[in-house]
């Protein structure tokens, strides 16, 4: 699948780059622009870094607050966007430049201080290709105009490309966490925004703070991909994808209270993830196909999975919703030239799971315009209770990430090795990729695996049952039980 060779490939070219010239810079919270950038004599600022920095270069930022001033805006952009940190030095394939996080620290930097008067806040404007960022935080971005607007922490505006941004956490400010407006192949990876709530414009409403937003206008601007992302109780949704014109993937990835302050006080409008739309409008391009797998949504107010009056079918594939306003919300517009609401058709839907939603499982979809399979609640609905999950306590979502970045081993939703949703493998705590190239369980094979010792085998993989469960082989080794 593409998701996987995008990441593979970002992956892979990393920052260690081999060879004499890949430099390593230090920064620190006590440092001097004047300073060389080593151990002992730390740079100050990331402007000062980048102007330092070539392809295959990093720059190490040591742990501690870097309290951010107003003349630390680095530039203004597009007339409207003041740029704290302007990125316009690019790496190249196989030789990023890194902006990282020291090991074992964690900086942080604070935003709230820079307040441009008419100008929206930019924190991180990505204006080059190959960078790489990891570990650190971002806290405090500000608002300033009252009337419709909107800041953005994490930008790529000019359709930049082969970007990684990486255990980044976006929290507590008025702007979007990440954005995506210009740009192919970017991957936000293992990052989380969360608390992010505008009170300033339009009277407080917080109508334009997500979590996460891809909103690219290139149908050429392919390859975008969120991963292992967490969103919760950002004022408007957790993941948003209006007027985007090329597919997207969303894997892996959490989103639960969009749309409630801490005390559970609504705000906007409170989707989890929201993978489409055009504001309900005619449109002169094809509408892309999104991907949104592996995915949990949970209480958020509207809806855990919205299609947002899209105007084709996504693939939703091994997602998990739980006390939404409605778990599954498939809405389209007739057309892309007809903006009428009509019930969701084109959609792909396999082994997705509902449960207590405070509305329905599902809405707004036309079952026989839609592939259906193996969902609790189509074609053949599951009856499902509390005994059939390991855990229903919420407060595991939010645990600390791993060392690495990735997200926390959780008990939360996950059903119990033997129950029927389980051996049907619904739900997000299995690997829908693997699923989907052996077409299982859907298919008779896979079902008849389930019931007995025979096994099968399907593009290279075997698939046999032992001890009361699946095991998936490639020769001899097992590559998922």
């Amino acid at each position: 699948m593409k998701i996987r060779k995008t990441i593979a490939a970002t992956l892979l070219m990393g920052c260690m780059v081999s060879g004499t010239t890949a430099k390593t810079y230090y920064m620190a919270p006590n440092g001097s622009d004047a300073n060389l950038g080593t151990p002992a004599s730390p740079l100050a600022t990331i402007a000062r870094a980048q102007q330092l920095l070539a392809a295959g270069d990093t720059l190490l930022i040591r742990g501690g607050e870097y309290l951010i001033g107003a003349n630390d805006i680095m530039s203004t952009q597009e007339s409207i966007y003041a740029c704290i940190f302007d990125f316009t030095k690019s790496g190249k394939a196989g030789k990023p430049i890194c902006y990282f996080g020291y090991p074992g620290e964690r900086p942080v930097f604070n935003l709230s201080r820079v307040k441009p008067a008419g100008k929206r806040v930019a924190g991180f404007y990505i204006h080059a290709n190959y960078l790489h960022f990891r570990n650190f935080e971002v806290t405090g971005t500000q608002v300033t105009i009252t009337t419709h607007t909107q800041s953005e922490t994490f930008t790529i505006r000019r359709g930049n490309h082969h970007n990684t941004i990486e255990n980044i956490a976006v929290h507590d400010g008025m702007g979007i966490g990440f954005v995506i407006w210009k740009g192919a192949d970017n991957l936000i990876l293992n990052c989380d925004a969360y608390n992010n709530y505008d009170p300033v414009s339009e009277h407080g409403s917080g109508e334009n703070v997500d979590g996460f937003g891809c909103h690219v206008s290139d149908p050429k601007h392919t390859g975008n991909v969120f991963k292992g992302c967490r969103a919760w109780r950002n004022s408007d949704d957790g993941f948003d994808l209006i007027t985007n014109y090329a597919p997207v993937t969303i894997d892996s990835c959490w989103a639960w209270e969009n749309g409630y302050d801490a005390n559970l006080v609504r705000r906007a409008n409170g989707n989890g993830i929201k993978a489409g739309g055009y504001a309900l409008r005619p449109i002169n391009k094809e509408a892309p196909s999104n991907t949104i797998s592996n995915s949990l949504a949970w209480r958020n107010p509207q809806n855990g999975f919205y299609a947002n009056h899209h105007a084709t079918g996504n693939k939703w594939y091994g997602n998990t919703a739980y006390n939404n306003g409605y778990n599954y919300d498939m809405l389209n517009q007739k057309s892309k030239t007809e903006a009428t609401d009509v019930p969701g058709y084109d959609h792909v839907l396999k082994n997705n799971l509902s449960y207590h939603p405070r509305g329905r499982h599902y809405r707004n979809l036309n079952a026989a315009a839609c592939t259906l399979e193996n969902n609790s609640f189509l074609p053949s609905p599951l009856t499902l209770t509390a005994d059939d999950f390991e855990s229903l306590d919420a407060s595991e979502l939010s645990a600390p990430r791993k060392a690495d970045g990735s997200l926390p081993d959780i008990r939360f939703m996950k059903v119990k090795k033997g129950r029927p949703a389980y051996q049907k493998r619904m739900g997000y705590q299995f690997d829908q990729a693997t699923l989907t190239a052996i077409a299982l369980p859907v298919t008779t094979e896979a079902k008849t695996a389930q019931t007995d010792n025979r096994y099968y085998n399907l593009s290279g993989l075997t698939v046999t049952k032992a001890n009361g469960g699946i095991s998936i082989h490639r020769g001899k080794k097992i590559i998922r039980k």
